[in-house]
Formats: C-alpha cells, sequence, structure tokens
C-alpha cells in the first residue's frame, strides 16, 4: 500500500464526511472510496511526487482510534505514485485524483485481515473499518521540484516548532518552579538553554565540556514519579556504566538528549546531581516507549563516574569491539560443536 504514515484527527475526518455526502464507490479488494473533487487541472500520473496530508483510523461508527497523523506530525508527506511500490487497487483510486482533490478510503477489517486472523491486533474487530483519508496538496513532475517542496516543508516545521518550544519552555519552567516549591528543592542552578541542575555532590577536577566521553550512571523519572530507565537497578536490565559522547566523532558513540548535555556540561568527575529538563531539551512532542508521554518534564539522577579525553574513550571504545567480536566467536564456536550441520546451512544462507 502507499506509504501512509499520517492520519487527520477524529473531528477533520468527521468534517470531510459531512461535506460530501455521496455513496462510497466500490474499488478493488474490498475497498470502497469517495473523492471530493475540489482540484483543477489534469489527473495525476505514474512518476509524479504527490505532496499530501494522510490520515489513518480504526473506526466501529461509533468510536474512532487514530493510527497517524501528518497534521499532527507538523508536516506534509511527499511521496512517488510509483506503480512497482504501489499495489494496483491503489493505483485506481489515486489516478482518478487532481492537486487539490480529497479522498476517503476504507475498508473491513474482515477483508484486511482475512488471510491471517491471528495477526488482527486486540484493539481492532470484526466488522471495524480500517479509513484511511488523502488531501492532496499539490503534484510536482520533477525530482528537483519535490525536493523543494521537502526543504521548504522541513523550514517551516522548523520555524513553527521553534515558536512552539518558546511558548512550551516558558510554561514548563513555571511548572518546574512551582514543583520546587511544593518540594522544598533548592540549590539549583538554570543552564541558559533552560535545564535546572540540583547539584548533590561536588566533583574534582575541570568542568565537562564538548572534547569529552562522560561514563555515568543515571536513573530517569516522570514529573510524577514513574522510573522509565535506569541503568542502576537491575529491574532495567542493564547495570553497565552508560557513555555519554559529548564530542562531534561519531566513532565514540551516539548523541544524548540536548538537557543531557547542557546539563553535564554544570558538572565534573565524581559529581552527583539531578537534571530536571523540559520537554523541548528531551523528547519534545514525541512519545517514548510506554511512560514517556507527549511533552513530558523529565528528572534524572546522574552521577559522573568518569571523564575521558578523545584518546581515551577511543582506546574504549575499540576494547569493547573486541569483548563484542570475541563473544561472536565464542557462540558461533558452541554452535559448531553442538550442531554442525546447522551451522553449515546458516553459513551458505549468508553466502
Amino acid at each position: 500500500m502507499l506509504k501512509i504514515r499520517t492520519v487527520i484527527s477524529s473531528i477533520v475526518l468527521l468534517a470531510l464526511v459531512a461535506s460530501c455526502q455521496q455513496s462510497f464507490k466500490k474499488g478493488q479488494k474490498g475497498i470502497e472510496y469517495k473523492i471530493i473533487s475540489e482540484g483543477k487541472g489534469s489527473n495525476i500520473k505514474i512518476g509524479n511526487f504527490l505532496r499530501m496530508h494522510i490520515s489513518q483510523l480504526i473506526s466501529n461508527g461509533k468510536k474512532d482510534t487514530v493510527l497517524n497523523d501528518t497534521r499532527k506530525n507538523g508536516m506534509p508527506i511527499i511521496e512517488s505514485f510509483d506503480s512497482t511500490s504501489i499495489p494496483p487497487e491503489y493505483i485506481a483510486i489515486l489516478s482518478q485524483m487532481k492537486k487539490g482533490d480529497s479522498l476517503i478510503m476504507r475498508l473491513l477489517t474482515d477483508s484486511m485481515f482475512a488471510e491471517n486472523p491471528g495477526a488482527m491486533p486486540p484493539f481492532i474487530k470484526k466488522g471495524d473499518y480500517f479509513i484511511t483519508t488523502v488531501r492532496l496538496l499539490d503534484v510536482y513532475k520533477t525530482p528537483a521540484e519535490m525536493e523543494k517542496a521537502k526543504m521548504n516543508d522541513y523550514m517551516e516545521k522548523q520555524k513553527k516548532d521553534s515558536i512552539d518550544n518558546i511558548s512550551i519552555l516558558k510554561k514548563q519552567d513555571a511548572e518546574l518552579n512551582a514543583y520546587f516549591k511544593k518540594n522544598n528543592i533548592s540549590n539549583l542552578q538554570k543552564t541558559p538553554s533552560g535545564v535546572y541542575v540540583q547539584i548533590l555532590q561536588a566533583g574534582t577536577g575541570a568542568m565537562i565540556d564538548n572534547s569529552v566521553v562522560v561514563t555515568t550512571n543515571y536513573t530517569g523519572k516522570t514529573m510524577d514519579g514513574t522510573m522509565f530507565d535506569s541503568n542502576t537497578d537491575p529491574s532495567k536490565g542493564h547495570v553497565e556504566p552508560f557513555n555519554v559522547n559529548m564530542t562531534d566523532d561519531i566513532e565514540l558513540g551516539a548523541g544524548v538528549i540536548k538537557g543531557w548535555t547542557d546539563g553535564l556540561k554544570m558538572l565534573n568527575k565524581g559529581a552527583k546531581a539531578k537534571f530536571y529538563i523540559p520537554s523541548p531539551l528531551a523528547y519534545g512532542k514525541q512519545k517514548v516507549g510506554n511512560d514517556i508521554k507527549e511533552n513530558s518534564i523529565l528528572i534524572f539522577d546522574i552521577e559522573v563516574v568518569d571523564v575521558l579525553n578523545r584518546a581515551q574513550a577511543k582506546v574504549m571504545v575499540d576494547d569493547k569491539k573486541k569483548i563484542m567480536k570475541a563473544k561472536q566467536e565464542r557462540f558461533y564456536d558452541s554452535i559448531k560443536k553442538a550442531m554442525p550441520d546447522t551451522l553449515q546451512s546458516v553459513q551458505k544462507i549468508k553466502k
């Protein structure tokens, strides 16, 4: 199916349906559809690039469960209208559209999972409809036009996100100060970006900067006290120290959220602290796992175990690679001894 990644809200969908009273037409493989013709010009053609707002939801007629939403993500998607990647039943419907048109497609979930009923998620029931809506914003004929449109959309999103983040930071700064007052939390320092750092134990040596890799212990919680991750609590399954690459050398490790890098610059080796990080400096509008909701303020207990320069960090990374390689070799040796025929089959598949 078309690489549909998003969805309009139920309110928008209902408004769209209400504006169009014609009945659904029948397409191939059980798909029903209706096109709200508001556009002008010729129909889209294979090889065009489509700039769209797209929605997907599950509806039982009384309740809509939104799965994706490009409007919520803040940016339209641009896809190639390509018969090699889009099934013919969708090509047949989409090719009837012009720039400015809107489309509603629906498919009974019974049909979607007819060949594999066991794959149906528990929140979907037989008789529900899988609904996709498309608003065709623009059509481009060349890759150059498409790339320019993508860049324009990205810049607009960056501008909007920047404005939104200023507002969110101001609101969450007030929330944090109320939290500090309620819980009698003092001795706080604030970074220029807006992270509050409470130093619980002073460290020694030079302050952390962008030239080092920092070895840390940490526990992360939400404002209500829910622990979402830790490398000191065995229940999270990873109790090894966590290395934070403060440099621009990606070979020394992945980066972390801005709230961490800004907070760590207030510390040195041996320091212990709490970071209070507003959502724009953490995961922003992203939902992460089951515990970190959209626009969540995060609290981290941090211990700086060690501070490594680039040369020391390179040695550490190389040592870890050697250890990993040795583990893999031992693993394959054990398979070879236990099941030589199976290993030979795996090696043949790799070749």
